[in-house]
């Protein structure tokens, strides 16, 4: 699985579209696996690389790892009151049935269609432009990725369809040659740095439903090869991820939903090839105590239980069940294997609530926390295993259960003619007043 081919793939759908023509659901809901971070389920080790998380809520360590994802549009169509599009203050609870954000629509491409708008959010170094040319919308967004590398979005959009490409970069190649009268040494490197990314996205309504389908590819370590004379240095610490997601935004439902898979395949592995002096050729092959391959299904729902012409409320929860199989740690040298899982069931209640005060004024706020309804690690370790009458295994297994911080947020939306101002700040309930705020803001200038 190269996910090289994924970018040759979207760049032949962009090429045949244009040819034709010259012819939004919330912030942190998952499509992608991935722009990301795996976290720990339990204390044990080893413990899985970070990969994105998909509530909107709080980090907790104790939490299994999260695919990488993507956010995906609430419903996309616009109307006066409070289904309006939204910047990436709003929703940051994460309610599957709020309006539409301008990332969440980023996110599932097909949704920009028709858009004439250029949006900047400062607090979080991203900007994205949407031009129109017939029945075309063309896409550009840059963005700050996670290992602080920037980030190019590229796609396009249409009723039918839509296709971004991300791209983030940290590369370098290097080689040497030293020569003499009898002898000639060759040096050739490369090193990857952490974050540095490609991904690609697709997008199409079938009929009242969505399908999104997203495919990334991140190195999360510094990657090192080496090449000197006959000796090689082989160094895999990636992540290939992808997801598929279903929502039935298109619908313009009450009643919310987005269900879906993301799978990763975390890779720790290294290999050294060297001939010693008088030897044969040698090959030594590691597999890193954090390789693992990450399925994790999920479904998020939402829908209102207030309402009147110029407010309502909404509640809504956002569900994963993580499954996290290590490859097997096998030491023929020591004669141990290790076989280590993680499984569990992790949802995020939220309840999200907005007024539309005036012509001008929308007032919203919400909170959530991550509740880790159960989770289980096992791990099956067993020392010298070829050896009759020698042979012992231990099998270790903890369970747990945890309701995580709350996190509380407020905010609200100006707009000005085609300008739009949005701002919100959300607290950490577990600490001392103030200490744990977080500030959003950004603006939105449509046409």
């Amino acid at each position: 699985m190269n996910i090289k081919l994924v970018s040759i793939v979207s760049a032949l759908a962009i090429s045949a579209a244009v040819a034709q023509d010259y012819d939004d659901e919330y912030e942190e809901a998952p499509a992608a696996a991935a722009e990301s971070t795996q976290e720990e389920a339990s204390e044990h080790e080893p413990a899985p690389a970070p990969a994105p998380a998909a509530p909107a809520v709080a980090d907790d360590e104790d939490e299994a790892p999260v695919a990488k994802t993507e956010e995906v549009a609430a419903p996309a169509e616009q109307a006066k009151g409070l289904n309006v599009l939204h910047g990436h203050a709003y929703n940051t609870v994460g309610n599957e049935a709020a309006a539409s954000t301008v990332r969440g629509n980023m996110a599932v491409p097909y949704k920009m269609a028709g858009a004439k708008l250029f949006y900047v959010e400062p607090t979080d170094k991203y900007g994205a432009l949407a031009l129109g040319s017939g029945s075309m919308t063309y896409l550009l967004a840059f963005d700050r990725n996670i290992g602080n590398l920037g980030q190019v979005t590229a796609g396009i959009a249409t009723k039918s369809f839509g296709v971004t490409v991300d791209v983030a970069l940290d590369k370098k190649w290097g080689s040497a040659e030293r020569k003499s009268d009898n002898n000639k040494d060759e040096y050739d490197a490369s090193v990857t740095r952490p974050n540095d990314y490609l991904g690609a996205t697709f997008a199409a309504p079938l009929g009242g439903i969505d399908l999104t389908i997203n495919a990334y590819w991140n190195t999360y370590a510094l990657e090192t090869d080496t090449k000197s004379g006959d000796d090689e240095h082989d160094e895999d610490f990636w992540d290939l991820g992808g997801s598929l997601v279903f929502s039935n935004s298109p619908s313009g439902s009450t009643f919310a939903w987005s269900v879906g898979a993301a799978v990763v395949r975390h890779k720790d592995f290294t290999k050294e090839v060297t001939f010693p002096a008088g030897g044969d050729k040698r090959t030594d092959e590691s597999t890193g105590t954090t390789a693992n391959t990450l399925i994790q299904p999920f479904f998020n729902v939402g829908f209102p239980v207030l309402s009147n012409a110029e407010s309502r409320v909404l509640l809504g929860f956002n569900t994963r069940l993580p499954l996290v199989f290590f490859d097997e740690l096998d030491n023929k040298g020591a004669k141990r294997k290790d076989n280590y899982s993680i499984f569990g069931l992790y949802t995020s209640p939220n309840i999200f609530a907005e007024m539309n005060v005036s012509e001008s004024w929308i007032i919203f706020g919400g909170a959530a926390f991550n509740w880790e309804v159960f989770s289980y690690a096992s791990d099956e370790f067993v020392t010298n295993y070829d050896t009759p009458n020698a042979k012992v295994t231990t099998d270790v297994s903890i369970m747990g259960m945890k309701t995580n911080a709350t996190i509380a947020t407020a905010g609200a939306r100006f707009q000005y003619k085609n300008l739009s101002v949005e701002a919100s700040v959300a607290e950490d309930l577990t600490t001392a007043a103030w200490e744990g705020l977080i500030g959003n803001f950004s603006g939105t200038l449509s046409f």
